[in-house]
């Protein structure tokens, strides 16, 4: 009765751990799928993409120095006072209205050179002593500044884009970063559930031989054909693999909910059939050495980057906190009269033009300060220069391990595959041993164990090398990113 009891438990028990593992698998789902599925789904993945998106398009903001600007200004002036007039020796009321106008178009060029042509009207109206007189005037005009310092052939200007360009791309590359990451941990996730789930059908298949060990050494103590000590060994082993199997059941579910979280999705039970860990040799299969593409690791990209919005950044601040000389001119042709018909009639006669030159010089005198300024920048520059070298040999010196690594570790596996191999044969004969009465339980055991931890150690070995070669694909070829 004892005996069958446990059989029934063992049954539903079993039954359990198959419904738990298979019976929800629907579609099958390859690991490129699952990425993609990932990108759709992912919201960290969707917050990284709208950062990237943020960045490229605010970098667009620096060419805004050579957009065309409208620039309109109107003014109103009533004045109202008293004025001393000396031929009478008497204040009289005085009443000045004034009302001016302009418009412009505007835009700067490469050259540094800022450009504007415009049209400018003042209303006047001034009644002291004599009758109301009114007074229209206008003139279309442009006008040129060019500084001959500081922004001379747009040097600053250039420099300011260059600055942010450079700290953009910086920026690109980090998120490119933490993005490459991301999908390298969606990859890695995809082959974890693999691996729990072929774990787990391999402690099925291990708990089941452990019950055929136990019922026939069960049998053989009831029949006295076989020690105490048999049995107890045999239920060592089963209850070992029993708690195996659940551990394996519980990996199943926290590997299931890793895989859905990576997918929006909060449950304990993954939908999809997926690959095989067995498989695992196809991808890597012929690798003898890893190798990497023409680009680099973001994070030092993001580095060196970095280094040159510093450099530009000190080049700007020298040249904006220095000396100027401005050349400007301006050239309009005039119209005035009472009226502001006779005044456009006037202007249209281009009988009055004028012109106008100037120059103007500024020099800050706050030497100390300016130095101070400059030391600073000089050493952030040094500053980012140390960070990007020190980056640069952490990514040569995790590329060397890697390779490294892949080598020593692809060596184990082979050899690992054949010992599960030899395992797996020697375990099978053991079994025929045991029950022709040739081999004793302590051995079965210890073959067991063999094949328990031979497997294991393949599927370890397997996992390690998909894992590297996944990194060396996809963190070491980074290409540059080119902002327009």
């Amino acid at each position: 009765m004892k005996k069958n009891n446990k059989k029934i438990i063992f049954f539903i028990f079993l039954c359990t751990c198959i419904f738990l593992t298979t019976s929800s698998f629907g579609e099958f789902l390859t690991v490129d799928q699952y990425v993609k599925k990932v990108e759709e789904n992912n919201n960290t993945l969707k917050e990284i993409d709208y950062q990237i998106e943020a960045i490229t398009k605010k970098f667009k903001e620096s060419f805004r120095a050579y957009s065309m600007s409208l620039g309109a200004n109107i003014g109103y002036a009533n004045d109202k006072t008293r004025a001393y007039n000396a031929a009478s020796g008497q204040f009289a009321d005085q009443k000045i209205q004034a009302l001016n106008f302009d418009v412009s178009v505007n835009k700067q060029f490469e050259t540094g050179t800022l450009f504007s042509a415009g049209y400018g009207t003042n209303y006047s109206s001034v009644k002291y002593i004599l009758p109301l007189y009114e007074t229209t005037d206008m003139a279309p005009y442009v006008a040129l500044e060019q500084s001959l310092l500081k922004n001379f052939n747009g040097d600053l200007t250039k420099i300011s884009i260059s600055k942010m360009k450079s700290a953009s791309q910086s920026l690109l590359y980090l998120q490119t970063y933490k993005k490459q990451q991301l999908l390298l941990n969606a990859k890695k996730v995809y082959w974890a559930l693999s691996y729990a789930r072929t774990v787990s059908d391999f402690r099925k298949q291990s708990f089941e031989r452990s019950r055929k060990i136990l019922e026939w050494n069960e049998s053989r103590y009831n029949r006295d054909l076989a020690e105490k000590n048999d049995v107890l060994q045999s239920k060592a082993l089963y209850k070992g693999r029993e708690l195996a199997l659940k551990q394996a059941q519980y990996d199943i579910i926290t590997a299931s909910r890793n895989f859905n979280e990576m997918l929006n999705i909060s449950s304990p039970a993954v939908d999809y059939s997926i690959e095989s860990i067995e498989n695992l040799e196809k991808y890597f299969k012929g690798i003898t050495e890893l190798t990497r593409g023409t680009g680099r690791r973001a994070d030092v990209l993001s580095a060196l980057a970095n280094v040159e919005s510093s450099k530009y950044a000190a080049q700007e601040k020298n040249k904006s906190i220095g000396a100027d000389l401005k050349l400007s001119g301006k050239f309009a042709f005039n119209g005035a009269d009472s009226s502001f018909t006779g005044a456009s009639s006037e202007m249209a006669k281009l009988n009055y033009p004028s012109w106008a030159l100037g120059l103007s010089y500024s020099l800050p005198l706050d030497f100390s300060i300016q130095k101070t300024v400059n030391e600073g920048f000089d050493a952030e520059i040094k500053a980012t220069a140390k960070l990007a070298e020190q980056t640069e040999l952490a990514e040569k010196n995790d590329w060397d391990q890697l390779n490294a690594s892949w080598k020593n570790s692809l060596e184990k596996y082979y050899i690992a595959k054949e010992l599960n191999q030899i395992q797996s044969e020697r375990n099978i004969e053991e079994q025929k041993l045991l029950k022709a009465g040739r081999s004793t339980t302590f051995e079965m055991v210890q073959s067991e164990d063999d094949l328990d931890n031979s497997t294991l150690t393949k599927y370890q070995m397997s996992m390690d090398l998909i894992f590297m070669l996944l990194e060396s694909q996809m963190l070491y070829d980074t290409q540059t990113i080119t902002l327009e």
